[in-house]
């Protein structure tokens, strides 16, 4: 019995022990490049959504019998959405989303919640202001995300488009 009670009581503290995150601050556009740290595939979100991470799969049917049908993959947690375009000729991109919880996190980690002042230090070259809603975007890529901020200066959302279509 007391060597269960060890063994529980040593489990819980190693759970406990938080890993300090290297954070490296990033220029914005290599920030919109690769936003969440890894390539935007589908079997990647599969793979990094959180647990219980809800897809939704929508299929385009095309009018000829012999093509194959685009797909759109929604990744639906709590409250937020990404959404993933499957192309017939198997190019994947990602059509946009919105993020309202904290266990979806970008690169150098970026998340709802997290003070403005920390927000700021992620990036080299995105000048501080304090406005409510700040636009990160870049035209070559297609890509644009907006960062929600509150009273008490806590990014409460964000929302991003994709970027121009890949192929694998």
């Amino acid at each position: 019995m007391l060597l269960i009670m060890i063994v529980g009581v040593v489990s819980c503290s190693v759970f406990t022990k938080f890993t300090q995150v290297d954070i490296k601050p990033l220029a914005v556009n290599e920030f919109l490049v690769k936003p969440f740290g890894f390539n935007e595939s589908i079997d990647n979100f599969k793979q990094k959504m959180p647990y219980k991470t809800k897809i939704q799969k929508l299929i385009k049917r095309s009018s000829r019998e012999n093509h194959r049908p685009d797909t759109i993959y929604n990744f639906n947690f709590k409250k937020s959405k990404i959404s993933v375009y499957k192309t017939r000729f198997n190019q994947e991109f990602v059509l946009g989303g919105i993020v309202k919880n904290s266990e979806i996190e970008l690169v150098n980690g970026i998340r709802q919640g997290m003070k403005r002042d920390d927000f700021f230090k992620s990036f080299v070259d995105l000048p501080e202001n304090r406005k409510d809603t700040v636009i990160v975007k870049d035209f070559q890529l297609d890509r644009a995300f907006n960062f929600y901020f509150d009273k008490r200066n806590r990014l409460s959302k964000f929302t991003f488009t994709g970027r121009k279509a890949t192929s694998n």
